[in-house]
């Protein structure tokens, strides 16, 4: 049975570390607005026109000229059909909200402030045949849980008409949860925590069509206080990944804009099998009268080899592509709507002969609608 809690709690870790895309995805690249999910994650780094900067660049809050507030909330629902080579496989399926609120205030001429609520990921995914679909011990894990959200609070200062450069203080709450059985025996493992971190941002204006965005962010580091009474569990530690992100915006007419992004992860802070990701993406928007349409795709490497690869944490190749619209209302607030398929990736598992196998069906639906004033 300790086998068994161990894995349970490599699978949250691993569910937490890429909270966002659930049993085989990366960071989330959307943040709860209709233009990010949309635009695939596209626009976030270069975006300079609402609050929702707090999130993906706060240095673009140099761009709102009095304030700005957006509410958001994105439904997901998400899908993986393990098939093993030998013996049955498992489902794993999910439906989750996640909301989204953000505010901004020009101080003065040169200083915006910001703050913002946002889950960066959630999950409460039932397994049919366990976590393995097959005989060893993770097959009693029957469902795992996970709630994440971000407090932030954003500042951004204008150096000059050129360049803009913002900052970010984060509070991350993760709270976790592993159900299991064991014949007539059923119990479960919780934790949660709170972790600080930062981010860094900077948006440079080449020229009157075209800028360019730059931000990092920290990451961040839990140490979970484990609720349960199996001996020798008692914390479990987590690494959430560096980030950076770079992206540019060419309006090429008075209706076109064109937006590319390129991002790099740093999931070799997991361990020693897991390599850095890179990802690229790009994206349009198109005006038409009083509708703002948006398309995106973006995609991002895989941080392991099938070798490597285990059900704990089968991550793997995966990308993204969205579409979307907003429309300006007679009393100038701005309501979205946009869907994004995400693929996850094969998750080919190789290492192990008993679990050797793929993941059929990997996949996530988003749909958002959102607000913006």
């Amino acid at each position: 049975m300790p086998k068994t809690f161990k894995l349970s709690l490599l699978t949250l870790a691993g569910l937490t570390a890429a909270a966002p895309s659930f049993a085989g995805g990366l960071a989330l690249s959307q943040i709860g607005t209709a233009e990010s999910v949309a635009t695939a994650g596209v626009a976030g780094v270069t975006n300079n026109r609402d609050s929702s900067a707090v999130i993906s660049n706060p240095a673009g809050l140099s761009g709102i000229e009095h304030n700005s507030t957006v509410l958001g909330v994105q439904y997901l629902n998400s899908e993986s059909e393990f098939e093993r080579n030998l013996g049955s496989g498992t489902t794993a399926k999910s439906d989750q909200f996640l909301p989204h609120l953000s505010f901004a205030q020009r101080i003065n001429e040169n200083w915006v402030a910001g703050l913002s609520v946002h889950s960066p990921g959630g999950l409460g995914v039932e397994y049919s045949n366990g976590l393995t679909g097959g005989v060893n011990g993770a097959s009693l894990v029957d469902e795992n849980s996970i709630e994440m959200l971000n407090l932030t609070a954003s500042a951004s200062y204008q150096v000059n008409q050129q360049l803009a450069l913002g900052a970010s203080i984060i509070a991350q709450y993760a709270s976790v949860s592993t159900e299991f059985s064991a014949g007539q025996e059923q119990g479960d493992i919780d934790a949660d925590n709170w972790s600080p971190s930062f981010a860094l941002g900077a948006v440079y204006q080449a020229s009157d069509a075209t800028h360019l965005g730059l931000t990092y962010n920290y990451g961040g580091k839990h140490k979970l206080d484990l609720d349960t009474a199996i001996t020798g569990l008692n914390e479990q530690d987590l690494n959430w990944p560096q980030s950076i992100e770079a992206g540019l915006q060419h309006q090429v007419n008075q209706d076109l804009a064109l937006m590319l992004s390129a991002n790099w992860r740093q999931w070799s802070r997991l361990g020693d099998d897991f390599k850095d990701t890179y990802g690229a993406g790009i994206a349009m928007s198109y005006q038409m009268s009083d509708w703002t349409v948006q398309t995106g795709f973006s995609i991002d490497s895989s941080p392991l080899n099938s070798k490597d690869r285990g059900h704990a944490l089968p991550l793997d190749q995966q990308w993204r592509l969205g579409v979307g619209g907003t429309k300006t209302l007679s009393n100038g607030m701005g309501l979205g709507l946009a869907y994004q398929y995400q693929s996850l990736g094969d998750g080919d598992i190789t290492g192990s002969l008993l679990n050797k196998g793929h993941y059929d069906t990997n996949r996530v639906h988003f749909i958002t609608g959102s607000l913006s004033f």
